[in-house]
């Protein structure tokens, strides 16, 4: 094992001076256009995002004067919204869109990461000075801001982010005799990205610091890797923000996790389902490096570090049962980053083995194909409903107020922050009547049954007595192509009654556009005493 290099000598190797131009120039530029892809991606998809927009509505409520798990029902802690507050806090301060802010503020911090990342590897290893090795940023770059576009800006690309530096650490303190390595800065910044990644999704993304640590701590036979500074910070930060939470936010360990338990955790995707679907790609991933490599002896342990955080993840995305891409998005850039680290010392190709050369091509097709269905899907999703929904309401009513009944958070925020509309529910949707039903038709336990009854029409109750006293200028409902939702839920008779001062406005499969009659002749009202 070797020492890091100190933190103030030229890092050997990297003297641009002394290689062709175009080694360094065509890697670099492919960097940025990969960057600048990723952006416009960003700014088309963001906007239609479901879990973004949402978040930031409810950052731009509580900046009015809102109160969380008051005003506003939030099951995601409040981690969720601090780290999206600042976005909103520029558009209010330039009145530019909180997701153009988004986006350039993901992009960036993708860049910073990976830049700190690569420092911290290129003072330990000599293979990562190498002129070649800048092919593999352009790469890096598009695992961590392209990769799933259609979840840019979501809290697990947050944590993506924040746990590079956390991972080049480790790989780089593996490498000393005395576990030591990294500046007083560099370890303060990895400690900050652990933190965020155990408070994007608590408690189960801390399995991607966990499990790299446990496997250098058994290395080492010695439990010093698991109390370096940067673990240290991250779960000091940790245990800080728990606390909070318990003195400043009691509601929401009193109203919102019982409720979860309740509706919410229940509700899981079949196991086998959830291991056939994204640990599918992370497992045949992984077992293709092993095999590429000749066996998990001369796997190197950068990929060991990186490859044992991915399969932490893993775990996390079958404890939390969902199934959902964002849950996925960390593991497999991950492993595939791991993959390219691999790479790097794979040799050479023709002199390597039969076995060896198809694991090898096996794995390169596999990210391949994963990557390109990702994009194929963004880039040919169909925006219509939401765009012709939108054009309905903007060609009715400005700045409408909006509440939505839909079955799931649907389209509701997206809509909002598009119309340059006002959300006034409490609920973000109808999300616990619909899973509070499908829980009671498959429930045995009588009381579970009637608790979970109560629920369901306690929270209808909710709706239609918000929509009675707010009246909102928009209603949103959906999907109207399922009989059973539309008995439980529009049909209800205390929903119908007052849904009976609205008219449909507009329709989709999955969207319904309900309007208050007398909105639009109130709103040329005003209209004209503001012009007068």
């Amino acid at each position: 094992m070797s020492s890091a290099e100190p933190f103030d000598r030229p890092l050997a190797g990297l003297e641009l001076s002394s290689r062709p131009a175009w080694l360094t120039v065509a890697p670099l530029f492919l960097t940025l256009a990969t960057a600048a892809y990723a952006a416009w991606l960003a700014i088309a998809v963001v906007p239609t995002n479901v879990d973004v927009s949402w978040l930031l509505v409810v950052c731009d409520r509580l900046l009015a004067g809102e109160r969380l798990n008051t005003d506003i029902l939030e099951t995601n802690p409040p981690f969720s919204i601090w780290l999206y507050m600042p976005f909103m806090l520029l558009e209010k301060l330039t009145g530019i869109g909180a997701e153009l802010w988004l986006t350039l503020g993901v992009v960036c911090l993708g860049l910073a990461s990976l830049f700190v990342s690569a420092r911290i590897l290129v003072r330990v290893d000599p293979i990562y000075r190498q002129p070649g090795v800048l092919w593999v940023l352009p790469a890096a770059v598009f695992m961590i801001l392209c990769f799933l576009p259609d979840q840019f800006g979501q809290r697990e690309q947050f944590a993506l982010i924040g746990i590079l530096p956390w991972l080049a650490l480790q790989c780089a303190r593996q490498r000393t005799p005395d576990f030591a390595a990294g500046s007083l800065a560099e370890r303060i910044l990895a400690g900050l990205g652990a933190a965020v990644v155990v408070m994007v999704k608590p408690p189960h993304f801390a399995l991607a610091l966990m499990l790299p640590s446990l496997c250098l701590a058994f290395q080492r036979r010695s439990p010093r890797p698991l109390f370096v500074t940067e673990n240290l910070i991250g779960a000091a930060i940790a245990v800080g923000y728990v606390a909070c939470i318990a003195i400043f936010d009691r509601a929401y360990f009193t109203d919102i996790l019982p409720l979860l338990g309740d509706v919410y955790l229940p509700i899981r995707a079949p196991f086998i389902d959830n291991l056939a679907n994204w640990p599918k790609v992370v497992l045949l991933l992984s077992a293709a490096i092993v095999i590429a490599m000749g066996g998990a002896r001369h796997v190197h342990w950068d990929t060991r570090i990186l490859l044992a955080s991915a399969l932490g993840l893993v775990v996390a995305f079958l404890l939390m049962g969902k199934g959902w891409p964002n849950h996925a998005l960390p593991m497999v850039a991950i492993t595939v980053l791991a993959s390219g680290l691999q790479l790097l010392r794979f040799g050479d190709f023709h002199k390597a083995g039969i076995v060896r050369r198809a694991a090898l091509i096996f794995g390169c097709a596999l990210v391949l194909q994963t990557t390109v269905r990702a994009q194929y899907i963004v880039l040919a999703a169909d925006n219509g409903p939401i765009e012709r929904s939108v054009a309905a309401i903007r060609g009715t009513i400005e700045h409408p107020t909006i509440i939505s009944i839909a079955a799931q958070m649907q389209a509701a925020h997206p809509l909002t922050r598009l119309v340059d509309g006002t959300f006034i529910s409490r609920h973000p949707g109808a999300w616990v009547v619909s899973k509070a039903e499908k829980l009671v038709r498959t429930a045995d336990d009588p009381e579970q049954k009637q608790r979970l009854e109560t629920i369901r029409d306690r929270t209808i109750g909710e709706f239609a007595a918000e929509i009675s006293a707010r009246k909102p200028d928009i209603v949103l409902s959906g999907p109207e192509a399922d009989p059973a939702w539309n008995a439980l839920m529009p049909n209800d008779k205390r929903i119908a009654a007052v849904l009976s001062d609205y008219h449909v406005l507009h329709t989709e499969p999955a969207i319904t556009v309900y309007v208050r009659s007398a909105a639009p002749q109130e709103a040329e009202g005003l209209r004209r005493k503001t012009a007068w």
